[in-house]
C-alpha cells in the first residue's frame, strides 16, 4: 500500500479546499479573517488517514464527504451542523457521514481527525457482526459520553502511531485501522438492534475460541479447516469471518493452523539431534510441509535464519 506524509501551511481557504478534496472530502471553505492560518499535519494509506490541524483565525466549510470523517477540537470554537443534528466538538468528537451535507464554523482551534474509506468500514462491519446491511448511524454524536470518551482515546492512540516510524510498516497500519473502524462502529450510533450485534460478536469470538483451541490440540493430526469448523458448530465460511474478526494479524484458519505447525516443526528443529539422524525434511514433512524449499521460505520469514541452521546450531 502506498502510505503518504503531509505537513503543510496554508493561508488561502482555496488551497484548504483542494487538500480535503485528496482524502474525500467536498467541502466550500471561506475566511473574512486576514490572520486566517491552517497548518496540517496528515499522513495515512488506501486503509485510514490521520490529522492534525491548527486553524489560526477564523474558517467555515460547507459540504459532505465521501468517507467516514471523526474529529474532535480543542480551542475557541467548533460548531457544526448536519440535517437536524448541531452541536460542538470542543471536547466531544463529531462523525462526518457519507450522503449528508453539513456546516462547519471554526476559530483558533486544533483538531484531530480520522478519515475512513466506506468500502473498508462496510466490510469490516460484515466480518464483525455477520451481516451485509449498509453501514448507517443514527446520529453524528457519540453513543454514550463513556463511548465519546472511548473514541478520543482511540484517536490519541492514532495520532502517537502516526507519529512514530512504526507506522510506515504495513502490519502497524493494518491494525491501527482495524482499531479504528472497529471503534468507530461502536462508539457512534449504528442503525439496528445493538443487542444482535453484541450476540453475533460473541458468537464470532466463541467460534474463533473453539477452533483455535482445536487447532492447537490437533495440529499433529491430519485436521483441516473443516474439522475446526465442525468443531466450532459452524462453517468454513463463517470461520473465517470470525477469524478476520478476532485474529490480531486477521490471519484465516488455514494460515492460522499452518503458523501453529511452523512453530511446532521450529520447537523440533531446535531440540533435534543432526547426530542422530534428525534432518530438516523429516521434521518439515512430520509437521505437513512437503516441499523443503517452501518449508525453508516460510520458516526464515518468521524465524530469521534458515531451518538448516536451527538445526545445526
Amino acid at each position: 500500500m502506498v502510505v503518504f506524509r503531509q505537513e503543510v501551511v496554508l493561508t488561502d481557504p482555496e488551497a484548504v479546499v483542494a487538500l480535503c478534496r485528496l482524502i474525500g472530502l467536498r467541502a466550500e471553505a471561506g475566511s473574512a479573517d486576514p490572520g486566517f492560518s491552517y497548518r496540517l499535519s496528515q499522513a495515512g494509506d488506501e486503509q485510514v488517514t490521520i490529522s492534525e490541524a491548527v486553524l489560526d483565525g477564523a474558517l467555515s466549510f460547507r459540504g459532505g464527504t465521501e468517507v467516514f470523517a471523526v474529529s474532535q477540537a480543542r480551542g475557541v470554537r467548533y460548531d457544526w451542523q448536519i440535517a437536524q443534528e448541531a452541536g460542538t466538538v470542543i471536547g466531544a468528537p463529531v462523525l462526518f457521514r457519507p450522503g449528508r451535507q453539513g456546516l462547519v464554523v471554526a476559530e483558533a482551534m486544533r483538531s484531530t481527525n480520522v478519515y475512513l474509506p466506506v468500502e473498508r468500514v462496510q466490510a469490516t462491519a460484515c466480518t464483525l457482526y455477520g451481516t451485509e446491511a449498509p453501514v448507517a448511524f443514527n446520529s453524528s454524536a457519540p453513543a454514550s459520553p463513556r463511548l465519546g470518551r472511548t473514541w478520543s482515546a482511540l484517536a490519541r492512540y492514532g495520532v502517537d502511531v502516526v507519529r512514530s516510524a512504526a507506522f510506515d510498516e504495513p502490519l502497524v497500519r493494518a491494525q491501527l485501522a482495524r482499531h479504528l473502524m472497529v471503534g468507530m462502529l461502536e462508539c457512534f450510533q449504528l442503525v439496528g438492534d445493538r443487542h444482535q450485534r453484541y450476540l453475533s460478536m460473541e458468537a464470532q469470538a466463541r467460534r474463533y475460541r473453539v477452533a483455535v483451541q482445536f487447532f492447537d490440540d490437533f495440529a499433529s493430526l491430519p485436521i483441516t479447516v473443516e474439522d475446526a469448523a465442525r468443531a466450532a458448530e459452524t462453517t468454513t465460511e463463517v470461520l473465517g469471518r470470525a477469524f478476520r474478526a478476532n485474529h490480531p494479524l486477521q490471519l484465516s484458519p488455514a494460515q492460522y493452523l499452518r503458523r501453529t505447525r511452523l512453530a511446532a516443526a521450529h520447537h523440533d528443529l531446535v531440540g533435534a539431534d543432526p547426530a542422530a539422524g534428525d534432518t530438516v525434511r523429516e521434521i518439515a514433512a512430520r509437521w505437513g510441509f512437503a516441499h523443503p524449499g517452501r518449508f525453508a521460505a516460510a520458516y526464515r520469514a518468521v524465524y530469521g535464519v534458515t531451518p538448516r541452521h536451527a538445526l545445526q546450531r
